[in-house]
């Protein structure tokens, strides 16, 4: 079996553009590896906690976070938290090593190719809050993975 034909321990499923299956000339398109799993990851921070008949514990509990009015900071740091729930579930994260979200320079040290300008009048415009996510995965190693959602 050579290296494109052995299956990634990520997985495999159809792709997601803005939440909507994609095609290609007509056929469901697909999407595999690393890339497969950091579909999965925003999926699971999109999908309000509870909500999967299938598994109650999947998802991302943002009305915690959100709810109460609260100072940003603790808003970051609830985020933060529900974070590190939802990841922790997947089998295949191993540690979370780094929360970082886009106010702090951090930030654009794990992502250098985003512009911290547009991404602070992006931030101001949209209440839409950003991280990177250090982990450690079981297949593979150290991945940087940028999730994003609303509430900030």
């Amino acid at each position: 079996m050579n290296e494109k034909e052995r299956p990634s321990v990520f997985g495999k499923s159809l792709q997601l553009v803005n939440g909507d299956l994609s095609f290609a000339d007509g056929d469901l398109t697909t999407i595999a590896g690393q890339d497969n799993f950091l579909q999965a990851m925003q999926v699971m921070i999109e999908t309000p906690f509870g909500t999967d008949i299938f598994n109650v514990n999947y998802g991302f509990d943002l009305m915690s976070s959100i709810s109460q009015p609260q100072s940003v900071r603790l808003i970051k740091e609830l985020i933060r938290l529900n974070i590190v729930k939802s990841l922790s579930l997947d089998d295949r994260v191993r540690e979370i090593k780094e929360i970082v979200f886009d106010d702090e320079p951090r930030f654009f040290e794990i992502n250098p190719q985003q512009n911290a300008e547009e991404s602070r009048q992006a931030r101001k415009a949209s209440r839409r809050w950003q991280a990177m996510i250090v982990l450690q995965t079981i297949p593979e190693g150290e991945v940087a993975l940028r999730l994003e959602g609303i509430g900030l």
